[in-house]
């Protein structure tokens, strides 16, 4: 007589129960593999590659992309609970229009210790991939950008949900992101022109009260001996606008 599961109170049946529970129970109050809920990899604009551990490997779209690295991380993953014997990557799928920002569902299937069969679990994983130059890009363009981008006042992540739909509209700008540095308070965003630039301090200032200063600094000189100098623009962000009486 194995009893009943102390959750839900159906009877518990041999090969299909865990312990003091059913295995419907278990499954819905025990995570079997540590997947991480949000993963942000290196991404690199000019030629699609992204960074595993400390090598650069072909990736293709951002949405591509970030599937081939949640895929790495998922293998590499390692079971939350001892009853798990083994596991596979059965698939992933994107929840989200595949972008710089990804939301996949990974199904996983496991073996379980007394348990007949192999059993399945789902997760969602957010992805952002950060833009930025493989070593072999930035070889092939110097690594040179012409502004850099200071945003503070608001958290990276909140910062790339403002951001998202600009991006995700907009190849120029995107296009323009040769790497993205984050801080607790903001991020510094490296940038081929100006223009991009605006367009990203424009779409802020629907949410927040913008104060900008531009300086300049000095970063070389051309090879016909001119001083190069690049625009720094500073960007504070304060208090959010209100949209609809509420704060955006």
């Amino acid at each position: 007589m194995l009893g009943r599961c102390i959750r839900c109170g159906r009877p518990l049946e041999a090969g299909r129960s865990i312990g003091p529970l059913c295995l419907d129970c278990f499954l819905e109050t025990r995570r079997l593999i540590c997947i991480p809920s949000r993963l942000e990899f290196d991404y690199c604009k000019q030629c699609g590659s992204i960074r595993v551990s400390h090598t650069w490997i072909p990736g293709g779209e951002p949405g591509e992309a970030g599937a081939h690295y949640l895929e790495s991380v998922v293998r590499n993953s390692k079971p939350c609970d001892p009853v798990v014997q083994g596991f596979h990557v059965a698939s992933i799928e994107p929840l989200t229009r595949p972008s710089w920002r990804t939301v996949f569902r990974v199904t996983v299937e496991a073996e379980l210790k007394g348990v007949d069969g192999v059993v399945t679990q789902s997760y969602l994983v957010e992805v952002y991939a950060r833009p930025t130059l493989c070593p072999a890009c930035k070889n092939a363009r110097g690594g040179d950008y012409s502004v850099l981008l200071q945003l503070r006042g608001a958290r990276p992540e909140e910062l790339a949900r403002r951001l998202e739909s600009l991006f995700n509209s907009s190849d120029q700008v995107l296009g323009s992101i040769i790497a993205v540095v984050e801080y607790s308070n903001g991020v510094d965003i490296m940038l081929l022109d100006r223009g991009s630039a605006s367009k990203i301090v424009r779409e802020l200032r629907k949410w927040y009260r913008v104060r900008v200063r531009v300086t300049g600094e000095d970063v070389g000189v051309t090879s016909r001996g001119r001083l190069r100098r690049r625009t720094v623009m500073s960007v504070s962000l304060m208090s959010p606008r209100r949209r609809g009486g509420r704060i955006g």
